[in-house]
């Protein structure tokens, strides 16, 4: 009976050693993920800055090209006055 105790409580032991060793394997893959993680997150920040800027480098253009449109728009009217088109 005290030989059987021994054997279970080897097994018992044996079991626990292999799921400590699983449990760390776990924990450095958990590290390794959560580096990889944030090193994707520094990634997608910086690039949406980049993509933000030009956004507003677009927009800036778009904002131009609408006041040259419109200074356009008046000479073209001011010249077709002055040639009795309009």
């Amino acid at each position: 009976m005290e030989k059987q105790i021994l054997t279970l409580l080897q097994q018992m032991n044996e079991k626990l050693d292999d799921h400590s060793l699983i449990l760390g394997a776990l924990r450095n893959g958990q590290e390794s993920l959560k580096a990889e993680f944030s090193e994707m997150r520094l990634q997608n920040a910086k690039e949406f800055g980049e993509i933000k800027a030009q956004i507003k480098n677009h927009e800036d253009s778009i904002e131009i090209l609408k006041e040259e449109s419109w200074n356009n728009r008046r000479s073209i009217l001011r010249v077709q006055k002055t040639l009795g088109f309009a």
